[in-house]
């Protein structure tokens, strides 16, 4: 019993930081939100300050190459999150080719070859729509396209998230509504979500549509994985007859039937290697259904990642100005601070007008970008 409930609170704690990783709001009061601050926020910070210490005692040239590091891992468009999910990725599906397609597939009762052929299908496809994501621009804004991309997306000014006649101080040109300027990749993005360290770009209006159908594929090999699996696991005990087999109990002497939490037990010890391959899948299934749906979500709400953390951003700014300014005229007759309130108020109301299109019209939309 003991190892069932350490699997289960592996596969809570291992799920709820990916999902805090990828899903949780900074600005969340929430304690995943605290925690994703501590590692988004402070983690470099912190990291910066421990190099800093280097310098007082392993030198000047140490501390340099240290701090090169340092901006190359956190401020350059480096391939290192690449390289991380070519290896997690391709070693997963050899461990579990290793253990499971190669030695038990064709082997069991409810697992044939057919599934050997569809699991190497559904890879090689993942890992095309991993190229697409990588190699499909996002949609760079130039002084060339401009004009088209603003004319796109005018109905989005709304003189508070975007401002019309706004200029990116860095590549000089009007900054289109829904666009960001990528310091990573230091070019203004059209329809900017986020920037992908796994895809080593943005994800932004013309390879969203890949990003999305990149999140399906691996959550259907994940899923497809773990209903396999565990095919291929019952089907191991059902060969081995382990359900018609009985214990004796050691204290009482009384003799039982196998339960199932029994078999289970002796499947872990028989199989370990492809049973913990199984849970990083179920795992991983999990987290990526989270992600997935959450941008489900945005789709539907006709809103980018971007957009909903600059949201936040201003509703906290806008909260705490406009708390402050109530208090003070409960006391005070001031023009001035009623104008502001009355402006904050109105950019309030601005930010709530939410546009919501629905998630079919949404993908449509997704999917007709070029």
């Amino acid at each position: 019993m003991e190892e069932l409930l350490l699997f289960v609170l592996f596969v809570l704690c291992t799920g709820s930081f990916f999902y805090m990783l990828v899903c949780t709001d900074s600005n969340s009061k929430t304690p995943m939100g605290w925690i994703r601050r501590i590692i988004y926020t402070k983690g470099p910070h912190l990291i910066k300050q421990q190099i800093s210490q280097c310098r007082k005692i392993f030198g000047k040239k140490f501390y340099e190459k240290l701090h090169n590091l340092y901006q190359y891992i956190f401020y350059t468009n480096n391939p290192i999150g690449q390289i991380l999910y070519i290896l997690i990725f391709w070693s997963a599906f050899g461990v579990y080719y290793k253990y499971g397609i190669f030695k038990h597939f064709g082997n069991t009762p409810y697992v044939n070859h057919i599934h050997t052929a569809c699991g190497a299908f559904i890879f090689i496809f993942c890992n095309y729509i991993f190229y697409r994501t990588c190699t499909v621009s996002p949609g760079v804004i130039t002084s060339e396209n401009c004009e088209d991309v603003k004319k796109r997306y005018e109905e989005y000014y709304d003189e508070v998230l975007y401002k019309s006649n706004q200029t990116c101080q860095t590549c000089k040109i009007i900054k289109p509504a829904r666009s960001k300027h990528c310091r990573v990749c230091d070019k203004c993005i059209s329809r900017f979500d986020h920037h992908c360290i796994w895809v080593r770009q943005c994800i932004g209006q013309n390879n969203y549509k890949y990003f999305v159908i990149f999140l399906f594929s691996h959550i259907f090999l994940c899923c497809y994985g773990v209903l396999v699996g565990i095919l291929c696991l019952y089907g191991i005990a059902v060969k081995l007859q382990l359900f018609k087999l009985t214990y004796k109990n050691s204290v009482t002497g009384e003799i039982h039937k196998a339960t199932a939490f029994r078999v289970f037990s002796y499947i872990i010890d028989k199989e370990p290697v492809f049973v913990f391959v199984i849970f990083v899948c179920l795992i991983f299934s999990i987290t990526l259904i989270a992600f997935f749906l959450y941008h489900l979500n945005m789709i539907k709400n006709d809103k980018t990642t971007n957009e909903r953390i600059r949201k936040n951003d201003f509703q906290r700014a806008y909260l705490t100005e406009m708390q402050a300014l109530t208090e003070y005229l409960k006391t005070h007759q001031n023009d001035e601070a009623k104008k502001r309130l009355g402006q904050l108020k109105q950019c309030w109301k601005s930010l709530n007008n939410g546009k919501y299109q629905g998630l079919v019209l949404g993908l449509k939309k997704i999917f007709s970008y070029m």
